[in-house]
């Protein structure tokens, strides 16, 4: 019996959800009953029935218990929930009489449960509450054609145990998902409408992990054009978007404050996080779009350990790969430079971070290769067109957070 449980904490360890763990037990639980249902508790009184498994698959429930994934009120007041919770072990043993006893109650819906594991032939039942914490997450319901022995039990109450933990992190990740996926969404802000170009950004959640993380657009007026910015502050998780957050907006006063050129921004941006005692940690391409002059427009930019531009012309695409300054918070005060690039009607530049292009599967170099070819490949789409593009391509491979940028000159 040992081995059951050790199958369950290994069906539930992957369980990408809640709904995935009490599925997997369900099927898993059937080596030892005749037929499974498994219930989840959601708030504020609402039982869901996830999954009904019997020895050879899926089982179609009585009529009177409702569709598959119904959902019920009043869970915690009536039905068996309220005499589970209460029993020794949070576990109700109820035998044939004790089902036939039930399916004559006053109670409705405890009525209409017993009756259904009379239906199916039920000799015996098992009901166990999945509480974590002192909270009811869930319940399974076991059945049998037979009985089930003590030791049986013993197995049951030890699974659910674990099994309302599994449920209670599922539960809990669910929150911290969405929490952070709301705090990262906000901290994105909408591109501005700019006279002679045509801006698009994206930002892609990672598809594993918490899905935030420390990636960031920017664009913004300036004294002296349009400021864009993508960086990605180090780590995974909702500290690093705190510290991007922190970032971002000391880089967009320290851009509008002085007017100065990206090289200078970003230095006084590290000596500022410096002086806060802030983690600076981060990569971070900051550029300057001029207004144009004589049909052309200079893009001033400093890349501090941040990967290069891609730049589209007349259906050519290159890398603007020039040597990258230290990435920002490993010595402060070093030495930042700047670049210079032209652009002229229907050029356009693409930035992003390395979510987008760093794989294990390929080298960096290959990754990028396979970025220009995309963007060159996209000749001709406007930005909105050529973002989804580049994330339809190269996106699919990402394990980390994608911040894209595309700027077209009109």
């Amino acid at each position: 019996m040992t081995s059951l449980l050790a199958a369950v904490v290994r069906d539930t360890a992957g369980a990408p959800d809640s709904s995935a763990v009490l599925d997997r037990v369900a099927r898993r639980l059937t080596e030892l009953a005749d037929w499974v249902f498994a219930d989840r508790l959601d708030e504020p009184d609402l039982v869901t029935r996830v999954a009904a498994h019997g020895r050879s698959g899926p089982i179609v429930l009585s009529p009177a218990m409702g569709p598959r994934s119904a959902r019920r009120s009043s869970a915690g007041s009536v039905g068996l929930l309220p005499a589970v919770l209460d029993a020794p072990g949070q576990l109700l043993r109820l035998d044939r009489a004790a089902l036939q006893a039930a399916a004559s109650s006053d109670d409705v819906r405890s009525r209409i449960q017993a009756q259904s594991a009379l239906d199916v032939g039920a000799h015996e039942v098992l009901v166990v509450a999945l509480v974590a914490h002192g909270l009811p997450k869930g319940v399974l319901t076991l059945g049998s054609r037979s009985r089930f022995t003590d030791a049986d039990v013993v197995v049951v109450v030890d699974i659910a145990l674990h099994v309302a933990l599994a449920l209670e992190a599922a539960q809990l990740l669910v929150v911290h998902r969405e929490v952070a996926r709301a705090m990262q969404t906000s901290l994105m802000p909408p591109v501005p409408r700019v006279p002679g170009l045509l801006l698009a950004a994206r930002y892609v959640p990672a598809a594993q992990g918490l899905d935030v993380g420390g990636d960031w657009y920017d664009a913004f007026d300036v004294p002296g054009g349009l400021c864009v910015v993508v960086g990605d502050a180090s780590g995974h998780d909702v500290a690093a978007a705190t510290r991007m957050a922190d970032l971002r907006n000391l880089l967009r006063a320290h851009a509008v404050d002085r007017g100065e050129g990206p090289a200078a921004t970003l230095s006084r941006l590290e000596r500022t996080a410096d002086a806060l005692g802030l983690d600076a940690g981060a990569t971070c391409f900051v550029g300057l779009l001029r207004p144009p002059r004589d049909g052309v427009r200079q893009l001033l930019w400093s890349s501090a350990g941040h990967l290069p531009p891609v730049h589209l012309r007349g259906g050519h695409a290159t890398l603007l790969e020039t040597p990258a300054d230290l990435m920002l918070g490993v010595e402060v005060g070093s030495r930042r430079t700047e670049q210079v690039t032209e652009l002229l009607p229907g050029d356009v530049v693409v930035l992003c971070t390395d979510g987008l292009v760093e794989s294990r599967e390929a080298p960096l170099g290959e990754r990028l290769e396979a970025l220009r070819v995309s963007v060159e490949r996209g000749a001709g789409d406007d930005p909105d067109v050529m973002a989804e593009r580049v994330l339809r391509e190269l996106g699919g491979q990402a394990s980390d957070d994608v911040a894209l940028l595309v700027v077209q000159v009109l």
